[in-house]
C-alpha cells in the first residue's frame, strides 16, 4: 500500500513539474490573430464573406455514424453464430437509414 501511494505521489509531482516546464518555456504572443478563435479556416475577424454550408456538416455526421456501424459489424462478425439475428436487425437499420438519407436528398453532392 505504501509503494502504491509513493508511486501516485511521484506521478503527480512529475506531472506538475512537466506542466510547469511546458508553461515556462512556451512562447506567448498576444497579437490579434493569435488570441482569436480558429473556425474551419475562415477568418474570424471582419465581415463574413462565405457562409458555411451545412451540407458538409451533415455528410461528416453520416460518415462518423457509418464508421461506428462498421465497428459494430466487426464486433458481431467475430462472435458466435447465435448473433446472426442481431446482425440482420442491425443491417436492416442501416439499410433503412440509408434509404431515408436517399429519400430526403441528403446524398446529393450539389451545394
Amino acid at each position: 500500500m505504501l509503494i502504491l501511494l509513493m508511486v501516485l505521489c511521484f506521478t503527480l509531482i512529475l506531472l506538475l513539474v512537466f506542466y510547469l516546464i511546458n508553461f515556462l518555456l512556451s512562447i506567448k504572443e498576444f497579437n490579434k490573430n493569435k488570441i482569436s478563435s480558429f473556425e474551419s479556416g475562415f477568418v474570424s475577424v471582419g465581415k463574413i464573406q462565405n457562409s458555411f454550408s451545412i451540407h458538409f456538416f451533415i455528410m461528416m455526421l453520416m460518415f462518423v455514424i457509418f464508421d461506428l456501424e462498421i465497428v459494430m459489424f466487426l464486433g458481431i462478425l467475430v462472435s458466435d453464430m447465435s448473433s446472426f439475428i442481431s446482425f440482420l436487425m442491425m443491417f436492416s437499420f442501416i439499410l433503412g437509414g440509408f434509404y431515408m438519407e436517399w429519400w430526403y436528398g441528403k446524398l446529393i453532392w450539389v451545394i
